[in-house]
């Protein structure tokens, strides 16, 4: 009986951990329409979306802040847990990356690759890198997408 409850309430403590896993803040600027698709296309996969729309000085001093490499810098920046999103990271691999255990500070699609969430263009679709890269500026090929 001990072990039910304390298996109930280690369950209900996780909730609200679990919940904030799938709420993402997106950082986007105010000129940015394919931002907007990101944030639908995630959604759609289950996350809540808050957008914040922000002029870009002040977009260039998020990502300063939470240290994107400038190479890998695109139209908008996102935050779901200790998780830094930055352009059209597809919702599979944001969960991929929630999962992996791994400690992956952020993940990155530089440009903005046809085909991937938000840049939909018909049947035009091209094969890309998602990035995963630390705060301290390393980088790594985490996923590969045709």
């Amino acid at each position: 009986m001990k072990k039910i409850i304390l298996m109930t309430l280690a369950f209900g403590l996780s909730l609200p951990a679990m919940a904030g896993e799938k709420v993402i803040d997106m950082y986007k600027s105010e000129n940015c329409g394919c931002c907007s698709l990101w944030g639908k296309a995630m959604e759609k996969d289950g996350f809540e979306v808050r957008t914040h729309v922000m002029n870009d000085q002040a977009l260039s001093a998020l990502k300063e802040k939470y240290a994107v490499p400038a190479g890998l810098r695109s139209c908008h920046t996102a935050v779901t847990g200790n998780l830094i999103i930055e352009g059209h990271v597809p919702a599979a691999t944001i969960h991929k990356a929630m999962q992996s255990g791994s400690g992956i500070y952020g993940l990155a699609t530089p440009g903005m690759p046809a085909g991937s969430p938000g840049m939909e263009m018909g049947a035009r679709k091209e094969a890309y890198d998602v990035i995963a890269f630390s705060p301290e500026g390393s980088k790594k090929i985490f996923q590969r997408i045709k």
